[in-house]
């Protein structure tokens, strides 16, 4: 079999948030994946509403489309109610089941691809209509005691899990195997625009007045908020104003907690240097920043999923100096930075590290220039394609390993995938086949007769199976639908007499006996939701609720029910007679 990096197929890429106002680094890791996937393959982006990723895809070519859906970002910061929200999904998000399925159906790709570990329903319903998943994790999960349930989903509803550092897949049992592959984040290198770094440093340092005899240490965050830790590089940057005519700090980002933003900023106003200190918006092109600056500082207090700012600052040669959280570590570490990582929340530590590099040019420069050397041989464009290539060539291997689904359901796992096309029939849809089950089995389970409306093209496409269910009702039988059905009651009919006349005329019944309990079975809706059930719910609008008590009603009362008219029709016989 060749390689799946050795042919074309058709991939479709589902964004977690698109954003009109910011686009975030996940975003921007899907829409460079993207880019480099569309060279070989057919690749589809999907958005769940129109904003900056959108418009970017399609200047960039990418086919995209718009498909409303949520996000559980429980799964993230797992608790005691997440396994009930995950096995609630496909009845609470109904509406938007319903689009993903029907965008996968119209599509057909041969790969899903999901990026974050909130993006839950996308693999949901890929893996409902047996179409491979590679799920990408960009972030650290919070590591909590409900955290395995996070995982135990991720792996369920995954071919493969993939993260964008081994901080990523801590909570997966680590990385570096096949098991766990890394792929990590990369960039073009003509986006960074190296003729253009002379102009854009004597732009931004000429509008504060900053010489180039002042060391200007940087902070840089695209959404500023407490766990990015500007309150960190203040106090560290207070520390060395005393001692330190020489250097001054820039700050840019936009001010997401606003509360946050404004009390940095009356610290560094009532110190007695904020002349010192200078603050700008976040400039998407960052090229307009990181020249200006001599040290970049990252004192992340959150378990960063990667270090994209760390990075960045590489990659225009300069020193960097962060704190040991998450993906940072690695960052640094695998560019021969080990000692200017710092250990997370030491204001003190982050000062002495910063007042090394500011007291000596020499270590900026020799730094600075290892780094742009290191970061490109570590993470540049030529090993980002051999990890990418790698990466679905074990996406291959994994799906060739994997057996085909079984024509016989023994039992239904939850969350479960509940449709239902233009007919009463129920489906459960599991691994690209079509399972039909009754109300009453739900019930049995313990699981919402509530399913999500797709075509009925949709549900014809996917074979059909056979629900074994050891639960005490039988499911219907792979080719005995609602024609079969008819053709059997028909024939019992005829063999009774036609008609209705044939079964009032029939000599030695009795009412209430078999033929009439037969029907009140059906008015009472037992077997409801099988192929064959009445005209009339047949042609009741798809989607529509059951009439009052015909279904969830107790074994209890439908036994009364069904005793009160049977003696009812005995009353009636009677009285014919």
């Amino acid at each position: 079999m060749l390689p799946m990096s050795a042919r074309s197929m058709r991939i479709m890429l589902f964004s977690h948030l698109c954003s009109k106002e910011h686009i975030t680094g996940a975003e921007k890791l899907l829409l460079f994946m993207a880019r480099e996937l569309q060279a070989q393959h057919d690749c589809i982006l999907v958005v769940p509403g129109e904003g900056i990723l959108s418009r970017e895809a399609r200047e960039a070519g990418i086919y995209t489309v718009s498909v409303s859906y949520p996000l559980l970002w429980e799964i993230y910061t797992p608790g005691p109610g997440l396994q009930q929200q995950l096995e609630d999904l496909p009845v609470k998000e109904r509406g938007a089941m319903s689009g993903l399925l029907c965008v996968l159906g119209e599509y057909a790709p041969e790969l899903v691809i999901a990026n974050t570990c909130v993006n839950v329903l996308p693999p949901l319903a890929a893996k409902a209509l047996g179409i491979p998943v590679l799920w990408m994790i960009t972030e650290k999960m919070i590591d909590t005691g409900f955290t395995p349930v996070s995982v135990n989903y991720i792996n369920a509803h995954a071919d493969l899990v993939a993260g964008i550092s081994e901080a990523t897949l801590t909570a997966f049992g680590g990385s570096g195997s096949e098991a766990n592959p890394v792929l990590y984040p990369s960039w073009h290198p003509e986006s960074i625009q190296p003729e253009q770094w002379a102009e854009s440093r004597q732009r931004l340092r000429g509008s504060f007045g900053i010489s180039e005899d002042t060391v200007l240490a940087g902070y840089i965050s695209s959404d500023i908020y407490p766990t990015k830790g500007l309150e960190h590089f203040i106090e560290a940057a207070l520390q060395l104003c005393p001692a330190g005519p020489q250097v001054q700090f820039i700050i840019a980002g936009r001010a997401t907690d606003i509360g946050f933003y404004r009390k940095c900023y009356e610290k560094t106003a009532v110190s007695g240097y904020g002349r010192r200190f200078h603050w700008v918006d976040f400039e998407r092109d960052i090229g307009k920043i990181y020249p200006a600056m001599d040290v970049v500082v990252v004192p992340s207090l959150a378990e960063e999923g990667f270090g994209m700012t760390a990075l960045e600052g590489m990659l225009f040669g300069k020193p960097v100096v962060a704190f040991d959280s998450g993906g940072l570590r690695e960052v640094l570490n695998h560019t021969d930075n080990g000692r200017f990582l710092v250990m997370r929340g030491d204001v003190a530590g982050l000062a002495g590290r910063i007042a090394e590099l500011v007291a000596d040019p020499e270590l900026r420069g020799v730094t600075g220039g290892r780094n742009l050397a290191a970061a490109s041989q570590t993470f540049g464009i030529d090993m980002y394609r051999i990890r990418q290539q790698s990466l679905l060539a074990g996406m291959e291997a994994r799906i060739a390993a994997v057996k085909a689904a079984s024509p016989v359901l023994a039992a239904i796992a939850k969350p479960a995938v509940l449709v239902r096309g233009n007919d009463p029939q129920l489906y459960v849809l599991r691994d690209g086949v079509r399972y039909p089950v009754t109300a009453g089995q739900l019930r049995l389970l313990g699981l919402p007769p509530v399913p999500v409306q797709v075509p009925q093209a949709l549900i014809a496409s996917q074979p059909l199976g056979f629900a074994a269910c050891s639960f005490g009702e039988a499911a219907p039988l792979p080719g005995h639908g609602g024609a079969g059905r008819r053709a059997r009651r028909k024939k019992r009919a005829a063999a009774a007499g036609s008609g209705r006349s044939g079964r009032r005329s029939a000599a030695g019944r009795k009412p209430g006996t078999k033929a009439r309990s037969s029907r009140m079975q059906r008015k009472s809706g037992t077997g409801r939701g099988q192929p064959g059930t009445s005209r009339s719910a047949r042609r009741s609008r798809a989607g529509s609720r059951p009439a009052r008590g015909q279904q969830g009603r107790p074994a209890a009362s439908v036994q009364r029910s069904r005793a009160s008219r049977t003696k009812a029709g005995k009353d009636r016989g009677r009285r014919r007679r």
